[in-house]
């Protein structure tokens, strides 16, 4: 299998959010992994979802944030969950992203060689 060719940086994550249909967001979920352009996310409370649907996630970093994500794949290797992409994000959105995918991407200097 050849090598998958991405747009943006991908970095492994452990954020916890709350997710939904609607801004209520009621289901819990980890986004595992995190670009620019969307995450996976993994689905704790296995409610269904289908490609195509817009979904409401709501994190606490650095600050509180609602985004909207469209579900792009309903299920992930190794994991119960889902893909998703961003979208209607704005600017402030775009940069906190930006912001959590250097911290996330930086190696841990505080391992001893």
């Amino acid at each position: 299998m050849g090598k998958i060719n991405r747009r943006a940086k991908r970095v492994k994550t452990s954020i916890d959010i709350n997710w939904g249909f609607n801004k209520k967001c009621p289901h819990a979920g980890t986004i595992i992994n995190l670009t620019v352009l969307g995450c996976a996310i993994q689905n704790k409370d296995n409610i269904e979802v289908e490609a195509g649907q817009i979904i409401m996630i709501r994190f606490w970093m650095p600050s509180e944030r609602i985004l909207k994500v469209e579900v792009v794949h309903r299920s992930l290797v190794g994991s119960q969950g889902f893909g998703a992409k961003f979208v209607d994000l704005t600017d402030d959105d775009k940069d906190t992203l930006e912001q959590l995918v250097q911290l996330f991407g930086e190696p841990d200097t505080s391992k001893k060689s």
